[in-house]
């Protein structure tokens, strides 16, 4: 059956695990214990059911026994469906993302505990066993980053896996929320590949990486190639200075982080603003040597 996907599908792919790219939809091959991959763009909508009849959509939950509502959110974000029924508030999108699952894993149960963290009812949209999103409306209550990242760090010691969310930002229900959505969708697997290590992105955060990640190699070289032979291979004083600018030039909270004296780190930072040329306590000379700085730790 298997091989027989791959001759009607050749752009397929194999996976342990599911990827995050919403351009595939994932497929379970229980006896290899592997997923196959199927670009959205090869199915119709009938081969997408089909498919799902033969295989489990890597279920979170079987497409069957979704609520109508949660299937039409999903429909729309994934397909072609139109935009659901919603009330004329603003909402969001948290995107998720669960990776380092065990055998027993049950969805259910993280759902649950999902509901239950935020202070308004919410609406769970899965994608497929690893992947969905949190649909929250705006009201005077929100969930905030510091609440989500204690949830995440009680989700991982409760459940034995590893879970990433991006906050999205609160847009109106029109015919706009599918492209903020697929926006949404390129930074959160933007933030997933290039820095693994964090639980919780945004768009706030992801900027600077996103406007990175849109130059090309040689505006790259050409913009960021002297402050790269500043540090030459002084890694230290590199992490100084890119902590020092990722806490908005405050001196005293990097000099605790990083276990210096205050008079060491200040030695540091006019060390490089006198060696570069450039003042990084303003905003403008921060945001250009931070793009340096994610040039050199993707050299």
């Amino acid at each position: 059956m298997i091989n027989q996907l791959l001759h009607l599908y050749p752009n397929s792919i194999f996976a342990e695990e599911p990827t995050s790219d919403p351009n595939f939809l994932w497929y379970k091959n229980k006896d290899a214990d592997e997923y196959i991959g199927i670009l959205k763009t090869d199915l119709t909508q009938q081969e997408m059911k089909l498919l799902e009849t033969l295989f489990p959509l890597d279920s979170l939950k079987n497409p069957d026994s979704l609520s109508p509502y949660i299937e039409n959110w999903r429909d729309f974000l994934l397909f072609d469906g139109n935009i659901p029924n919603v009330p004329d508030v603003n909402c969001r999108f948290i995107h998720f993302y669960i990776s380092n699952k065990k055998e027993a894993f049950q969805f259910e149960e993280w759902e649950e505990a999902l509901k239950g963290l935020f202070p308004n009812e919410i609406s769970i949209v899965p994608f497929n066993n690893s992947e969905g999103i949190i649909i929250e409306l705006q009201t005077e209550m929100q969930m905030d980053e510091d609440e989500l990242i204690s949830a995440v760090e009680a989700f991982e010691s409760d459940f034995f896996f590893k879970v990433h969310f991006h906050i999205g930002r609160f847009h109106s229900p029109n015919s706009k929320l599918k492209q903020q959505f697929t926006l949404e969708q390129s930074l959160f697997k933007l933030s997933l590949a290039k820095q693994p290590e964090e639980r919780i992105s945004n768009i706030e955060k992801l900027i600077p990486l996103f406007v990175y990640e849109n130059l090309s190699l040689d505006t790259r070289h050409a913009l960021f190639t002297e402050v790269s032979h500043i540090f030459s291979d002084d890694v230290e004083f590199f992490e100084t200075i890119k902590r020092y600018i990722e806490n908005q030039s405050n001196a005293n909270l990097t000099a605790k982080q990083l276990f210096m004296h205050r008079n060491s780190l200040q030695y540091r930072i006019d060390k490089f603003i006198e060696k570069s040329g450039i003042d990084i306590k303003s905003f403008h000379g921060a945001f250009f040597v931070y793009l340096a700085c994610l040039h050199i730790e993707n050299e």
